[in-house]
């Protein structure tokens, strides 16, 4: 399997994303050709122009929650596309309150498992590699799903390398 699709879970706060999903997005933006931002409220179109210079090429919004919590119908949504035939390769959701529950219902609506607590993510042998530190830091481990899951679901957070994609002809930066 080869990585194209990824989704990522974009949260806001008062019409601008947080830095967590401009990290997400930074880093799906490596991983896969096209993706997905999933966002919710009034106020998704206000901020869509900046999820797209952070990496998403399509961004889904479920619209104003009327303050309810976004766990339960992010997870139907994302949970009717997958049954739908539109099944990412990869999800990935921030480590907040919002992303872990997201994270949790979605695992279980779709029965499939969750890697929680990954500090990057890779592809190898066109399959995503969740690492994740252990013993303190001290050691880094690979994870990977087996099985016929072609489109797992991480919790992932790396807050030093969100950025903008460059502006077409300007070097990328390391």
């Amino acid at each position: 399997m080869a990585i194209n699709k990824v989704w990522v879970l974009a949260e806001a706060f008062e019409g601008k994303p947080l830095s967590i999903t401009q990290e997400l997005l930074t880093k799906a933006r490596e991983l896969g050709s096209e993706v997905s931002a999933w966002a919710w409220g009034d106020d998704v179109a206000s901020y869509a122009g900046e999820l797209g210079s952070y990496g998403a090429t399509k961004v889904y919004s479920l619209g104003d929650l009327g303050g309810a919590l976004p766990g339960v119908p992010l997870a139907a949504a994302m949970a009717a596309q997958i049954e739908g035939g539109n099944a990412p390769d990869a999800i990935v959701f921030g480590t907040t309150y919002d992303g872990r529950d997201a994270a949790g219902r979605l695992s279980a609506k779709i029965d499939r498992g969750v890697l929680s607590n990954v500090v990057d993510l890779s592809v190898e042998d066109g399959s995503p590699i969740a690492h994740h530190t252990v013993f303190g830091g001290a050691q880094v481990v690979k994870s990977r799903f087996s099985g016929s899951a072609s489109h797992p679901t991480s919790s992932w957070c790396d807050r030093s390398r969100s950025r903008p994609s460059p502006a077409e002809g300007a070097p990328p930066r390391s």
